[in-house]
């Protein structure tokens, strides 16, 4: 019996919808995109369905508002939604970015459309990703066709585990935790996953606010590996630690929205203060956090950027203690 294929919904086209009051519209909508279009959501989108959302016209088309009406759309993110704008809306496309829409289309006062080219790009069809069952496979016959290319790549595999070289070409001596570079790779890559999903992830920036580590080389190491654990008692399995710069360590916390990393910040902030580290070196750490999806954020450069504003901001506060606020 041949092995059942299961179709991925994002390799064929579905059905298109436009909700909107004005007829004018959805005709200008419905000739690029190769046919007719549902008005109605009588039969709700599923993965792979593409929605228009008029700015201007949903409101007579269904109860409601048309951006509360993306985020809700949004909440399956393989359903594409496209908001219909006015060609003057000045703001109309960071709300529509940040309640998760795919993009924005412009109507311009003489009826004409910009932005279909999204769509279209949109709506092609997506190479089918090879099944990992398949790929494994290819793979081990390889391997058994080939006994000396096996057994190569297993002794490779158990001399770089045995030697430890994967783990410590990436990690700070001083901490244990994550170096500079490779929290650079894991930033870009937790940032393409989570806009790419609309998933929430939170940068934290964490300073010391120690002048100077001792000048002792064991004292220091010692330091530093106690304030390490004081992030392991806080952090999850999951999330990235990192020692981004001398005095500055990077948190990345996957699904973690600012409410979350607020209450992580003030956990870490107030344990750092209060306790004893050895030879009486005190701390007095801030925390700058930003999180995507954010209008704001498009790439790891602007993240970081965000999250060490917020650092600055929160030196100069009580708290010590800073969300990366709307801009």
């Amino acid at each position: 019996m041949g092995a059942h294929r299961v179709e991925d919904p994002l390799t064929t086209m579905r059905r298109n919808y436009v909700l909107s009051s004005d007829a004018s519209l959805a005709a200008a909508l419905a000739a690029p995109l190769g046919g007719s279009l549902l008005r109605d959501l009588a039969n709700p989108p599923v993965a792979g369905d593409l929605v228009l959302l008029d700015a201007e016209g949903v409101a007579a088309a269904r109860p409601g508002n048309a951006f509360s009406l993306c985020r809700a759309l949004k909440r399956e993110p393989r359903v594409r939604v496209f908001v219909v704008l006015a060609a003057d809306d000045p703001f109309g496309e960071e709300i529509a970015r940040f309640c998760m829409a795919d993009g924005v289309l412009r109507r311009r006062s003489d009826g004409g459309l910009e932005g279909l080219d999204r769509i279209l790009e949109s709506t092609a069809p997506r190479r089918a990703r090879p099944q990992i069952d398949a790929l494994l496979e290819r793979m081990q016959e390889r391997l058994q066709s080939d006994p000396e290319r096996a057994a190569t790549a297993l002794q490779r595999i158990v001399a770089e585990a045995d030697s430890g070289s994967v783990t410590t070409r990436f990690t700070d001596p001083e901490t244990g935790l994550y170096d500079g570079a490779f929290a650079g790779f894991k930033l870009d890559e937790e940032l393409k996953r989570a806009l790419r999903f609309h998933q929430s992830l939170a940068l934290l920036l964490l300073d010391c606010g120690v002048e100077a580590w001792p000048d002792d080389e064991g004292l220091r190491s010692t330091v530093l590996a106690e304030v390490a654990g004081v992030f392991l008692e806080e952090c999850r399995d999951i999330d990235v630690l990192a020692r981004f710069t001398p005095t500055v360590f990077l948190f990345l916390l996957p699904g973690t929205g600012p409410d979350g990393a607020l209450v992580v910040a003030r956990r870490m902030v107030r344990a750092l203060t209060e306790r004893r580290f050895s030879g009486g070196v005190a701390l007095r750490p801030a925390i700058g956090i930003a999180t995507a999806p954010h209008p704001a954020v498009a790439d790891r450069k602007s993240f970081v950027a965000r999250a060490e504003g917020a650092l600055r901001a929160a030196e100069r506060t009580s708290e010590r203690v800073l969300v990366a606020g709307p801009d």
